[in-house]
């Protein structure tokens, strides 16, 4: 994962942090917030994404099994596996998830629309419907976006 990617990462635990220290009732056992990760497929982008929110939640205090309790889910590619996922998700009243890949975050924002859904390894929350518009989101879905500068890159080419 490049440095842009990390940062970004960390930028969204932090994010995230606040948004579960905001979130209601719906505790774990010791009052933990529950955490669920929905993530489409093993690839290491993917896998680097996951681990960095779990590295970022650590760096900030927030550890599995004291004061948050993660549910790690891999859908395997297969959107049956999201649905049900996603389902579970809901029924367990999460306080925040994180979903990796657009079809993770298409999924579980289309069974809920009020856990508090952060994405990240998605290109335009616009295009896949997650939001109003990238910078007044609205709703319960935000996150980072993996969009690399094009004109930037551009330039670099024709340089």
């Amino acid at each position: 994962m490049n440095w842009k990617k990390g940062i970004a990462v960390a930028l969204s635990a932090i994010s995230i942090m606040a948004m579960v220290a905001g979130c209601g009732s719906n505790t774990a056992t010791n009052d933990q917030k529950k955490i669920g990760v929905i993530q489409l497929v093993e690839h290491p982008s993917l896998d680097a994404a996951n681990k960095g929110f779990v590295d970022g939640l650590a760096s900030k205090g927030y550890k599995d099994g004291e004061n948050i309790k993660l549910d790690q889910q891999n859908a395997q590619a297969d959107q049956s596996n999201l649905n049900s996922i996603a389902q579970r998700f809901v029924s367990d009243k999460k306080d925040l998830v994180l979903a990796i890949a657009t079809p993770s975050a298409q999924t579980m924002a289309n069974a809920s629309h009020d856990i508090p859904i952060m994405g990240t390894a998605i290109t335009d929350y616009v295009t896949a419907k997650l939001v109003q518009s990238n910078e007044h989101p609205g709703g319960n879905v935000s996150g980072t976006s993996d969009m690399t500068p094009v004109e930037k890159e551009v330039d670099l080419i024709i340089a």
